[in-house]
């Protein structure tokens, strides 16, 4: 599997008219032709509110560089700008269907900048380590990816859900909630804070995936 990742900021006055685009035109047309729309967020905290990030997962590239040809660019009336790349799945998550009880009301999306001698051991302490803490507290790991081309340093993206900003905050090894969480999962590390976004309705986001 091949993931685009599409970071779009709509004009301030057409966020409603570009999500009815994504919902009435974009996405019926990626599926048509072999795309799986896996989530569309919208900024909360600290990114605007007409500024989406969507992930979109293809079978192959081939498959995506087709999909390329067959859809037209982004309506320029709906939208001020839009980049695109693609990134590789690294770990367990994501699974090739989001099933109805892994989605979230809202996103924390994460990018960290490593060396790329340590891929493995931060795949390794991420899924069997910090994933089991944060999930033990109602979170959703959705997905964890690298770019395709290897950089130095290699930027890591990883988009986790939450119910809601306070159960985001909850999850911070800060909190006072952690004095409930098991000890052995205490033990693990936490990545940095990013806040998060907001996962737009469920028929714009996973609860369309692998239908």
């Amino acid at each position: 599997m091949i993931y685009e990742e599409r970071l779009t900021l709509s004009h301030s006055k057409s966020a409603d008219n570009y999500l009815a685009y994504c919902k009435t035109d974009l996405w019926p047309r990626l599926r048509a032709e072999g795309g799986q729309p896996v989530c569309l967020l919208s900024g909360l905290i600290g990114d605007p509110t007409n500024q989406y990030l969507q992930m979109t997962a293809f079978g192959d590239l081939r498959t995506w560089e087709e999909t390329q040809i067959a859809i037209p660019p982004s309506p320029p009336d709906l939208v001020e700008s839009e980049t695109v790349r693609l990134l590789r799945p690294i770990a367990s998550r994501p699974k090739p269907v989001v099933p109805l009880e892994d989605r979230r009301a809202v996103y924390g999306c994460r990018r960290f900048f490593i060396d790329p001698a340590n891929l493995d051991d931060f795949v390794n302490s991420s899924q069997n380590g910090i994933w089991a803490r944060v999930e033990s507290q109602g979170a959703c790991i959705l997905g964890l990816w690298s770019t395709v081309a290897t950089t130095h340093p290699m930027e890591i993206l990883l988009l986790t859900g939450y119910h809601s900003p306070t159960r985001w905050e909850e999850t911070r090894v800060t909190s006072s909630q952690q004095a409930e969480v098991d000890q052995a999962l205490k033990q693990q590390a936490s990545p940095t804070k990013r806040p998060p976004r907001r996962h737009l309705p469920a028929d714009l986001g996973p609860a369309d995936a692998g239908a």
